[in-house]
């Protein structure tokens, strides 16, 4: 499954679904109940890291912008309004920035002690095939430091704290 907490309520969830395609016909309907569409691949779990490691990436992407809009006083609107509707806006960073910004990161879409557990995951795949991931591993970190600040049992976007001293 690829979605959170909220998709998740409203059977909007991507499923992500791998076998035999002689038999797809019998397992639509329960894919169906629980998500928006399917997407038959090769391999659903690796396709599932793939896609989180993006995720999380744009997910610390926010969390490190905001931090550095307060960091400098910038005004975090001013960052939104310049870009807005370009190719650097997106519903995800509204989303997230909104949950920091606003202080609703309870209850979690996505807890901070799981997003650190699945950016390890990534790292280790990724690791595992001969290839090198820095940012999910600085993001993994950064996981682990809001989790160590009390911030584990938040959404994700909790990483926000990660910039800041204890």
């Amino acid at each position: 499954m690829l979605g959170t907490r909220q998709p998740a309520e409203a059977g909007q969830l991507t499923v992500l679904a791998t076998g035999p395609a002689e038999h797809r016909d019998a397992v639509a309907p329960v894919f169906d109940a629980v998500g928006a569409r399917t997407v038959w691949t090769e391999s659903a779990t690796r396709l599932k890291l793939v896609a989180n490691s993006w995720v999380l990436a744009v997910t610390h992407g926010t969390a490190e912008t905001l931090a550095l809009a307060k960091g400098l006083g910038v005004d975090p609107a001013s960052f939104f309004d310049l870009i807005k509707d370009g190719p650097l806006d997106m519903g995800y960073l509204h989303a997230k920035g909104s949950a920091i910004l606003e202080d609703r990161l309870s209850p979690p879409s996505f807890a901070v002690v799981t997003a650190e557990k699945d950016a390890r995951l990534i790292v280790d795949a990724g690791a595992a095939h001969g290839v090198r991931l820095d940012v999910a591993a600085a993001g993994a970190e950064r996981f682990r430091r809001a989790a160590e600040l009390g911030h584990g049992d938040e959404d994700m976007a909790a990483s926000y704290y990660a910039s800041f001293e204890g």
